[in-house]
């Protein structure tokens, strides 16, 4: 973790604990008990906190004294936006996904719109389910047989979720079985990718924290560039797309051992069917 991260980090940690230890700082960042004494004493002098014996309290500002800054975590599209856009796709992509559901399954689904209609495809059977999504928790809070284990943290009126270091550590607690989750952008070069830092970094311990990672992923994602790393798309073990034109990437996709599941054929294919249901099958009739 860079020194910027790292700071990032503490600072989050303390405007939502209002304190924290040395031991934890060196702990949560894998550093040092020096560099976590360090990294406190710099935030001091840039008036972030206030260090105590054994650690720190963050300094709270008047209103006056506070400046709006732009946050990471505005990035990107509402939810509301995201839901909008490709309905009928990201529905065949979830009923294909159900397919890979069993009763009894431990699941985690991010908070992107495909999750969403995956939630709302869902029966009511045995499941436990974790989310840090409003809107899926909303939705499945009417199955009685479906646990949900809401992920709490900051929470964004924007995308209507919860992301930070809350969320991320009570990751860290659980062993999944299956991971659904989406992405704003995936390319040849810059793997799987993310709108904004904060969402990327809790799908990292969102896939860390699973034992199957399943992408579902409609086809304007390919291509897209986007701000933030989430993995590799060697990370994954399934891609659920509606159809994946570049035959390269699907080449790279298959070397990665991804299996990768359409559930509309590729222009392609449908050229390739149609020729085979053209003249000459019409002909053997």
């Amino acid at each position: 973790m860079l020194p910027v991260e790292r700071h990032r980090y503490i600072t989050e940690i303390l405007s939502q604990r209002g304190r924290i230890l040395v031991q934890e700082v060196a702990q949560l960042c894998r550093i040092s008990l020096e560099t976590a004494r360090r990294d406190l004493a710099l935030l001091e002098k840039r008036g972030v906190l206030l260090r105590s014996h054994g650690g720190a309290v963050f300094m709270e500002h008047s209103a006056a004294e506070k400046t709006y800054v732009p946050s990471q975590i505005e990035q990107g599209e509402s939810f509301r936006d995201r839901s909008n856009q490709s309905p009928d796709s990201k529905t065949r992509i979830a009923k294909r996904a159900l397919q890979l559901i069993n009763p009894g399954d431990c699941l985690l689904l991010d908070s992107s719109s495909s999750s969403w209609f995956l939630a709302r495809q869902l029966p009511d059977i045995q499941l436990v389910v974790l989310t840090n999504s409003v809107h899926i928790i909303q939705t499945l809070a009417v199955k009685a047989n479906v646990r949900v284990i809401g992920l709490g943290g900051e929470y964004s009126a924007k995308y209507e979720d919860f992301v930070g270091v809350l969320a991320e550590q009570m990751l860290k607690e659980f062993v999944i079985n299956k991971l659904f989750y989406s992405c704003h952008g995936i390319s040849h070069e810059g793997g799987i990718r993310e709108s904004n830092e904060h969402h990327a970094r809790l799908k990292q311990q969102m896939l860390l924290s699973s034992e199957h990672k399943i992408l579902l992923a409609d086809s304007s994602k390919f291509g897209r560039r986007s701000f933030a790393r989430i993995c590799h798309y060697r990370e994954i073990d399934t891609l659920i797309t509606d159809h994946l034109e570049d035959e390269e990437f699907r080449q790279e996709l298959a070397w990665s051992n991804v299996n990768v599941i359409e559930v509309s054929p590729s222009p392609l294919q449908k050229k390739t069917k149609n020729s085979r249901n053209g003249p000459l099958a019409a002909a053997n009739n």
